[in-house]
């Protein structure tokens, strides 16, 4: 069984390698852990300020790491069937607007 240290040092780490994502993507990324599991981990880091979360709309979320001055969501997975998914452009303008508040 993994511990929450590591699956902590897991989200990282593919945070680090890819960037922001979805909280949706980071789960179907991080296969050897369960969605719970990866959800209790985010909560844990952004509680401490080592991750950031930004909603989206159709309740999805964006994870970060803090201060790592990437907003950009660089994967987008759609999560509910037969709506049309929130374009690249749409994504990064939401991105923006948060940044200048």
């Amino acid at each position: 069984m993994t511990t929450l240290a590591e699956i902590e040092g897991l989200i990282t780490r593919e945070l680090t390698r890819r960037g922001a994502c979805t909280l949706e993507a980071l789960a179907q990324q991080l296969q050897t852990c369960t969605w719970n599991q990866v959800f209790m981990a985010v909560d844990i880091l952004s509680r401490r300020g080592t991750l950031v979360l930004r909603p989206l709309p159709e309740f999805q979320y964006t994870v970060s790491l803090a201060g790592s001055g990437s907003s950009t969501l660089r994967h987008l997975i759609p999560v509910t069937a037969g709506k049309p998914s929130l374009g690249v452009a749409a994504v990064d303008q939401i991105m923006n607007k948060e940044g200048q508040r």
